[in-house]
């Protein structure tokens, strides 16, 4: 099949090639009508600028970057193959690739920011997408002079874009259900106790928020760390239950059903013996047994607005005011809790 030429979009769309290549490269100057007919145009034909003769007319890489950070010693709890991280990944590629713009992963395993650095310097990217596997908003003190977004790093300077999500009240809302269903020993399966990073602070901090709320006591006991993944939960539930915990929220889908498994293979009965609540409503949360309830994580929308927002930088450089965005969560009731 031919492939289709910004001709083949005006005619369809009904006005002239200069128009369709003013709309598409972000020109704010048309009615609304006719940037939504040009738009509606590109998508019937499946029309895709031709990259490299954009990028030598207009000097953009028309790549964007999406890179994890952190501490230097800190190891990376975040990867590709968490299916949370794959969910926003799919979100900004989606955006990216429906603007023009391609999306690079340059470091995914460590907190070497060296690759980003090298292939700014070189033209390879025009800006980033960071997302730290820790509070480290000085490692990002280089690159500020490029467009850039940040995802849970509030701490950043005024001028960079910032989008956050609200742990803390999704975790907070998730031990009042609980006990508003009579539990009253809610434990708590957090990240790793030493990981000083916003998405990991905020949820202990919401369970602590949840205890207060409710009247509850807070026993360390309760409470313990693991890595994320469905067998670090796993291997701290004897500890947990050395506690006598009558719930579980547990910081993570795939913790919450290392829980649930592990509580399986104890005998123990969920919910009736024990509730369990997990943390981002991931597609596999539903297909459990029992289906889990969790507290749903915008993760698409994250990776949306995060790409959104980056492309918005890249094509209008002069805009003043940086985005602050906290996304909301909210808890999806199943039967496992």
């Amino acid at each position: 099949m031919r492939r289709a030429t910004i001709k083949d979009v005006a005619s369809h769309a009904g006005v002239s090639f200069k128009t369709v290549s003013y709309v598409l490269n972000g020109g704010e100057k048309v009615s609304d009508r006719t940037r939504d007919a040009v738009m509606r145009a590109v998508k019937a034909l499946d029309y895709q600028p031709h990259r490299a003769a954009r990028a030598m007319r207009t000097g953009q890489a028309y790549s964007i970057a999406l890179v994890a950070y952190g501490a230097d010693d800190t190891p990376a709890y975040g990867n590709l193959a968490d299916p949370a991280v794959a969910v926003i990944v799919a979100a900004m590629t989606e955006v990216a690739e429906r603007q023009g713009y391609t999306l690079s992963l340059t470091n995914f395993t460590n907190a070497d920011l060296g690759a980003y650095a090298r292939g700014l310097a070189q033209g390879h990217f025009d800006g980033g997408i960071f997302i730290p596997f820790a509070n480290n908003a000085a490692a990002l003190t280089p690159f500020t002079h490029a467009p850039i977004v940040v995802i849970d790093q509030p701490d950043m300077p005024e001028d960079v874009p910032v989008v956050c999500v609200d742990y803390r009240s999704g975790i907070r809302d998730a031990v009042k259900h609980l006990h508003a269903r009579g539990r009253r020993r809610i434990g708590f399966v957090g990240g790793p106790r030493d990981l000083d990073a916003y998405h990991n602070t905020e949820r202990y901090g919401g369970y602590h928020d949840g205890l207060f709320t409710c009247g509850l006591t807070h026993d360390p006991a309760l409470v313990v760390g693991a890595d994320f993944s469905f067998d670090g939960a796993r291997a701290v539930f004897g500890q947990l239950m050395t506690a006598q915990p009558d719930a579980i929220v547990a910081a993570s889908d795939r913790m919450a059903i290392g829980v649930l498994r592990e509580a399986r293979a104890r005998g123990l009965r969920v919910p009736e013996d024990l509730a369990i609540v997990g943390f981002d409503d991931l597609e596999v949360a539903r297909y459990v047994d029992p289906p889990l309830t969790t507290v749903h994580h915008p993760l698409t929308l994250l990776g949306r607005r995060s790409a959104e927002l980056i492309i918005d930088r890249l094509e209008h450089p002069a805009a003043e005011v940086a985005p602050r965005v906290t996304l909301p969560t909210h808890l999806v009731v199943r039967d496992s809790g």
